[in-house]
């Protein structure tokens, strides 16, 4: 009878066990996936995680999105919460901070189908990794690889008889930007020839500032880390590009939409004639827009020494997730499709002559923006970035206010230092 009995328990425990194992075969390895909003983009990665799902059955993306300045608000709270994505969007300033503590795992070159790092940037544009390195090592892969350039509305052009196709009528320097921006608002009633993007992220503000910075050789901060925002060499650059358009009337942020979605709302609607944005951006241009505008190199202080910017936003991978090969497989799947995200988001990811393809040869300025890499270089980094940044941005808020340049930029070295500690 005992034997009887251990028998029919042997067999229900075996029965129980090739039900868990079974169960665990099949059971699905979930990648939680975080990104910000920006509806081309959102789009194509919901199909390439569907495709990826059903030719990988035992994985389950869970993809959001959040606008771009609330984004960064939720992935900072999430992380110091424990409870961040196993995929994250970040842009390339964010790497010191999210590094340093542990947050990011490094790259996984495996996942590429390679055995080393330096295989690896050998796939990609040269900086294209640059941004998303410290100490040697990569935390995070390209999914956007940006410079700027200078969008403008042909047909506002031929409104005041100038030929938007002819590169002797596009503005070379900030000065001719201006005047070009006054003769293309007085082409028609409550049009804007030119203006900033205003009320938006810190990040937003300096990636259209940076590559000015460098031009005039103005420098955030010293080789000692202290704070130099407030130098003659700054004070001459923010009053000659973003006090100048206030100056003659052109803009401001009491006339910008603000929009966290569409940060180029203004010029996408065909209320303003010129905007600075990247490859990213036609993707979401009206239709009439989208007909019309001409793409062209960024405007300079010295034309023969051009200084653009680089930008990345990256896809990293959590140090605390449970499924990190995972994650960086699929971030391989995803981002290997450059033509897919250039034609479907106006996204460039980073690889190595990503200009040449035949999707790349149809897409209006690509060669302009491939040009402008050559010239670009990264913000500055600084593991206390985001609060640097909204203290520049207090600061041209300020200026737009009518506060003086000098007085502005004083007060926004003040508060770096101190956010430093210095």
């Amino acid at each position: 009878m005992n034997k009887l009995f251990y028998l029919i328990k042997y067999f229900f425990l075996v029965l129980i066990l090739s039900l868990i194992v079974s169960q665990n075969a099949f059971a699905k390895k979930v990648i939680t996936f975080w990104h910000h909003t920006y509806p081309p983009a959102d789009n194509f990665i919901l199909e390439k995680a569907a495709a990826y799902m059903t030719e990988n059955p035992d994985i389950e993306i869970k993809f959001e999105t959040e606008a771009h300045g609330d984004y960064e608000v939720k992935l900072l709270a999430a992380i110091a919460g424990g409870n961040e994505p196993d995929i994250m969007n970040l842009l390339d300033y964010l790497i010191p901070r999210y590094a340093k503590k542990g947050v990011l795992a490094p790259l996984n070159p495996k996942a590429f189908g390679v055995n080393t790092l330096d295989e690896v940037k050998a796939m990609y544009t040269p900086a294209a990794l640059e941004g998303l390195t410290l100490d040697g090592q990569v935390y995070a892969t390209p999914e956007e690889f940006n410079t700027l350039a200078l969008f403008i509305n042909g047909d506002h052009m031929r409104d005041i008889g100038l030929n938007p196709d002819d590169p002797i009528n596009h503005p070379k320097t900030w000065v001719d930007l201006f005047d070009l921006g006054q003769k293309l608002g007085e082409g028609a009633p409550n049009r804007v020839g030119f203006n900033w993007v205003w009320l938006l992220d810190p990040y937003w503000y300096a990636q259209q500032y940076w590559p000015i910075l460098v031009q005039y050789g103005c420098e955030v901060f010293d080789s000692s880390g202290n704070a130099a925002i407030n130098s003659g060499a700054c004070v001459k650059a923010f009053t000659e590009t973003w006090r100048a358009p206030i100056d003659r009337g052109l803009g401001g942020p009491e006339i910008a939409s603000g929009n966290k979605v569409n940060a180029l709302d203004d010029f996408s609607n065909g209320n303003n004639s010129m905007a600075i944005a990247g490859i990213w951006a036609p993707p979401s241009f009206s239709e009439a827009v989208s007909k019309v505008y001409v793409a062209v190199p960024l405007p300079q202080l010295n034309p023969d020494n051009p200084k653009t910017l680089h930008n990345s936003y990256a896809l990293g991978v959590s140090a605390r997730s449970e499924v990190q090969d995972e994650a960086y497989a699929f971030i391989r799947y995803l981002t290997s499709d450059s033509d897919g995200y250039l034609k479907n988001a106006g996204y460039v990811t980073g690889f190595k002559d990503w200009q040449k393809t035949d999707v790349a040869k149809t897409v209006k300025g690509s060669q302009v923006f491939a040009t402008g890499q050559l010239y670009g270089s990264f913000v500055w980094r600084s593991e206390t970035w985001t609060e640097e940044g909204n203290a520049i941005k207090a600061g041209l808020e300020e200026i737009a206010q009518g506060v003086p340049v000098y007085k502005a930029l004083n007060k926004v070295n003040a508060e770096l230092n101190k956010i430093r500690g210095n």
